[in-house]
């Protein structure tokens, strides 16, 4: 009986102990939390009474810490948002008795140029200067005659050499000149800012100007050369340089941190003299493993004329989704998380032809192709173009097409070829293309693609020729009374130009232009009674050059 008694009191002191434990509690600071479309690293405000850990989250977002005890700040990087979407995900901290989630969100990145430098100072000797270019658009540089690039149009990021040709102080006026040289597009652009001085300016040499890194982090050593003071600038904060600012020639040490995240990262960082001279070091490393996996089998799938089923065994650690358009194929299950086996079903072919698909998997950043395949059917169904293929100017305009056929069809084609009401029919039809004016000076090629029921039966392929190169001024020749005065030229291109002369008594506003513009030369007053002759040459990036002479007298 007191043992009894004894077990009786030690189970109640237990369930004393459990009923009284204190519930651990977890929040973020807000519910939500909007990032910047460019990416980049902010904190997060965590509060708790006890031990908690934060849930995996999207693999374009890193957490440090993952864990902890009590209140803590978290440092959360979100990587570029270059999807063409917004995108959103969710960050969950965990405890024994809570979870707290904040919900983020992410708008899509625009368009976008961006350099480093943005000004290049140096003197009568010109040099060599490194232009790191940040885009996602397509690009050309636009720049005057004394100044060329290593590249001068191209897409997405590049490293360009800008090289500045020296003063001639044989033939040149010994003065300081400067420019605007442009980077982008029509749409979104930036400008360098260039000057050259006749005074000497000192440099400033980076050895080596190119730093890459292993995702573990590590350091590395440049050597600084320059007879000038400096100071260094850079925003990303997974960077360290041992100094950040000194005089003449130095030794710095640049230590990068872990990379959390499974994409390469990169980084500017800019050196600036104290007389304004800048050059850039870029700093990148390489992605972490990605523990994520993704397995799909089988990758190939044969059905027969009659349709049916197929089994597709998944093999994951988080969500996955299907990639799949086609009209006589199903799942039935399009997405979902973990292991999984989901039903492929095929219609019956209608065609006499054998018919295919790719389709893919995706979970995250991982991807996998399915091809599906199956045999003819038995009824005898076709569309026929009078023709393979249609060559075409580059002016467009209207082309005649047959169709024979002896069943339903729709029809599909790029935007470039229109096919006005003709986009569905039965059996044979006659109607014309419209076919849009080609501005590229590139060939173009495209389809219009004849389809019953999700099956391709006919292709009618078209191939336009590119626009011609195109550079026209309206005036070749110009007479200018002895007064002098100024002059408007009318420009016609398909691409970038500039305005040279050598001719101290012309003047020409502005020198470079894209497309179709204009400039004005200026005429000097005569001061001699003899009559003078002076050349403007116009210049377009492929090659063409126009030259339009001034007879002054």
């Amino acid at each position: 009986m007191r043992q009894l008694k004894y077990l009786l009191l030690v189970a109640a002191v237990a369930l004393s102990i459990v009923g009284c434990r204190k519930t651990i509690e977890v929040s973020f600071g807000s519910a939500s939390q909007e990032l910047d479309a460019q990416g980049g690293s902010i904190e997060l405000a965590l509060k708790s009474n006890g031990e908690w850990t934060i849930d995996p989250t999207a693999e374009w977002i890193a957490i440090t810490p993952m864990s902890g005890n009590g209140d803590a700040t978290l440092t959360l990087t979100a990587e570029a948002n270059t999807t063409g979407e917004p995108r959103s995900a969710e960050v969950k901290a965990v405890t024994k008795d809570n979870t707290a989630t904040l919900t983020l969100t992410q708008a899509v990145l625009e368009n976008y140029v961006r350099v480093t430098p943005k000004e290049i100072l140096c003197g009568e000797e010109g040099g060599a200067f490194d232009i790191v270019l940040s885009t996602n658009v397509d690009w050309f540089v636009s720049a005057p005659a004394w100044i060329t690039c290593s590249s001068t149009q191209g897409s997405g990021d590049a490293r360009i050499t800008m090289t500045v040709s020296p003063i001639d102080t044989e033939y040149d006026v010994a003065e300081s000149r400067e420019a605007q040289v442009f980077f982008g597009n029509l749409s979104v652009s930036e400008m360098v800012h260039v000057v050259q001085t006749v005074e000497p300016v000192l440099g400033i040499e980076l050895t080596p100007n190119n730093l890459r890194f292993a995702y573990t982090g590590e350091t590395k050593t440049i050597a600084v050369s320059t007879e000038d003071d400096w100071t260094v600038t850079f925003e990303d904060n997974w960077l360290a340089l041992s100094q950040t600012e000194g005089q003449g020639n130095a030794e710095i040490s640049v230590t990068v941190d872990e990379n959390p995240l499974y994409t390469d990262r990169a980084s500017v960082v800019l050196f600036t003299t104290t007389g304004g001279v800048q050059t850039v070091l870029t700093v990148s490393q390489e992605a972490a493993p990605d523990p994520h996996f993704l397995e799909v089998s089988p990758r190939e799938i044969e059905f027969g004329k009659d349709g049916g089923e197929r089994e597709i065994t998944i093999g994951c650690d988080t969500d996955w989704v299907f990639d799949m358009d086609c009209p006589w194929l199903s799942l039935s299950q399009m997405s979902g998380t973990g292991n999984a086996t989901v039903v492929l079903t095929a219609e019956p072919n209608e065609v006499t032809e054998l018919r295919s698909v790719e389709f893919s998997i995706k979970s995250g950043h991982l991807s996998y192709g399915i091809s599906v395949i199956q045999e003819p059917g038995d009824d005898l169904l076709f569309v026929t173009f009078d023709s393979d293929t249609l060559v075409l100017a580059y002016t467009g305009g209207l082309q005649h097409v047959q169709l024979t056929s002896n069943t339903t069809w729709e029809l599909e084609s790029p935007t470039w070829i229109g096919l006005g009401a003709n986009t569905s029919g039965e059996g044979d039809a006659s109607f014309d293309l419209i076919i849009d004016s080609n501005s590229s000076p590139d060939d173009r090629v495209g389809s219009v693609r004849a389809i019953h029921n999700g099956q391709l039966l006919a292709t009618l392929t078209v191939v336009q020729e590119g626009k011609p190169n195109l550079l026209e001024v309206d005036v070749t020749q110009l007479d200018v009374r002895p007064e002098g005065g100024d002059y408007e030229i009318q420009v016609t291109a398909n691409q970038a130009w500039r305005v040279v002369t050598n001719e101290d008594w012309l003047h020409c506003n502005p020198q470079y232009g894209f497309a179709n513009g204009s400039f004005t030369i200026t005429v000097d007053a005569l001061q001699w009674a003899r009559p003078r002759t002076g050349y403007i040459k116009v210049s377009g990036e492929t090659g063409i050059d126009v030259m339009i002479t001034v007879d002054q007298h």
